[in-house]
């Protein structure tokens, strides 16, 4: 049993020192360290009751409140492998996922259990649970090697992949997400979360309580609330840039005192924004690298390194996200699998002990190569002082939001709208949102945008394109492939973005 992982007494043993202190607070309501670990043992414990066993997948479809973080602690305690969907998803979207996944129970809120029915799945609604307490010491040990998480991304195909961790490779991950801190949080200390639980907020919520420290979990970003947080102690904000942007707009002028970090990540950091946040919050903020196949933190860029990289002139290609943390191994190999010295830019490879063990696809289950490297299909270079810039993605993976979106998902959904001509996904900077979606049809019918718009209401709101533009030529390389950067170089120089939370594109 060495390999073993005790999440039962390791919560027991939190719950036990930090008891009565409070733990969430989602801006109405709180619940304290007792509380929590009480209710998540009881889910645990009725999933063990039904024979829920370790390894076996079970999916969660929760927005933030106080409730997604005790089911996801009584998931890892049964030793299921949690597989969170997120809300916001479209019932194709779910579909998908379920069938991947093979998840055959959904821990979900009454509002939706019918839908979940229809798709042929077992629910637990969490208002239907009663507040009987249970005690998350009598959950046993769980394999280390037993699945522990999977989580969606968009892969090549345009499609999500499955993401599997393990629970030896998620515990991993917690102890360096600690370690990688600048200021150790405790008792008296809170973070303020905003993106969505099932995604990063959920690994640093669980690093916070480690230490006796309040988590504020608010359903995306209400500035009236996180003024609130902001007046009641919380110390610690997680804030990808599109999150950012939002606070650095409402607070523009003010000063907070207090902030000890900013934890700023999933899309590169813009000067622009980088110096609003500093006037607002002083040099706190803290740049890290992660992903789905090895979660924070890949790379750190801390507070006092960030300052500094940023009040010089931005030397070389790319933009810097910091020094590998510990235990991760990154290379940057060539198109051949050679690896590169320092500042050439190729492909970023990575391998560490809290890296995923696997993905699924519609083939199936498909291992890790044999040396453990994961090929990102990011672009970069490691500097003269081993640090690493991201240059580009190879896959042309969106960041907006703080979502991941692939271009290719989106064009398929457009093929034939337009007719025979071709659609193509670019996008364009944007402070606000990291990147704007702009849909590029090589048509000149004026028809088309209405189309196209009828046509991606399949997908999640977050994948929609904010404009539907019409050219009378897409831009192809010798072998006929568009390219996007070249296409998004000629919509820059002939469109300007009116940047904001409902950004608009015009002629210049």
């Amino acid at each position: 049993m060495l390999d073993a992982i005790p999440w039962g007494s390791d919560l027991a043993a939190v719950a036990g020192e930090f008891g009565s202190l409070p733990a969430v607070h989602d801006g109405a309501r709180e619940i304290d360290f007792d509380t929590l670990a009480g209710r998540a043992a009881r889910l645990a414990l009725i999933l063990r009751d039904r024979g829920v066993r370790p390894g076996e997948v079970i999916a969660s479809s929760l927005r933030n409140s106080i409730a997604a973080v005790w089911v996801a602690m009584a998931l890892r305690l049964v030793g299921a492998c949690e597989t969170p969907l997120n809300a916001d998803y479209t019932v194709t979207e779910r579909q998908h996922c379920l069938a991947l996944s093979g998840a055959r129970l959904v821990v979900t809120t009454a509002a939706q259990v019918a839908s979940f029915a229809e798709l042929d799945r077992a629910t637990i609604a969490v208002e239907e649970l009663d507040d009987t307490l249970g005690d998350p010491a009598a959950l046993p040990p769980v394999p280390g090697d037993a699945w522990g998480r999977i989580t969606f991304t968009s892969g090549t195909t345009g499609k999500p992949k499955a993401i599997v961790s393990t629970h030896a490779a998620r515990w991993v991950a917690n102890i360096l997400q600690r370690a990688s801190f600048e200021h150790m949080p405790g008792p008296g200390s809170a973070v303020l979360l905003m993106t969505p639980f099932v995604h990063g907020a959920g690994l640093l919520a669980q690093a916070f309580h480690d230490r006796g420290a309040r988590v504020v979990l608010l359903d995306g970003v209400d500035i009236p609330a996180v003024r609130r947080a902001l007046a009641d102690g919380v110390d610690h904000i997680f804030a990808p840039p599109t999150v950012m942007a939002k606070l650095v707009g409402a607070l523009e002028g003010q000063r907070i005192e207090g902030i000890r970090c900013v934890f700023c990540g999933t899309a590169p950091l813009l000067p622009s924004l980088y110096a609003k946040a500093k006037a607002v919050f002083g040099p706190v903020v803290r740049v890290t690298y992660g992903k789905s196949e090895i979660v924070n933190p890949i790379a750190v860029l801390s507070p006092r390194e960030t300052d500094a990289y940023y009040a010089q002139p931005q030397d070389g290609d790319g933009v810097c996200v910091g020094f590998p943390g510990t235990g991760v191994e990154i290379e940057i190999r060539d198109e051949n699998g050679t690896k590169l010295g320092r500042d050439a830019a190729g492909e970023v490879f990575l391998r560490g002990r809290h890296m995923y063990c696997g993905h699924i696809d519609a083939s199936g289950f498909h291992e890790l190569p044999e040396d453990g490297f994961h090929d990102t299909g990011d672009l970069g270079r490691m500097d003269a002082r081993g640090r690493l810039h991201l240059v580009g993605r190879l896959a042309d993976v969106i960041k907006s939001g703080g979502y991941k979106i692939h271009p290719d998902e989106i064009e398929r959904v457009l093929a034939g709208t337009a007719g025979s001509a071709s659609v193509a996904i670019v996008t364009l900077p944007s402070e606000y949102w990291g990147e704007i979606i702009v849909a590029v049809a090589e048509t000149a019918d004026p028809t088309w945008p209405d189309r196209a718009r009828a046509a991606v209401a399949e997908l999640a709101r977050y994948k929609h394109p904010r404009a539907y533009l019409t050219v009378p030529e897409l831009a192809r390389n010798a072998q006929g492939k568009i390219m996007r950067r070249t296409i998004r170089d000629t919509l820059l120089a002939t469109y300007r973005v009116n940047d904001g939370p409902y950004p608009t594109i015009e002629p210049r």
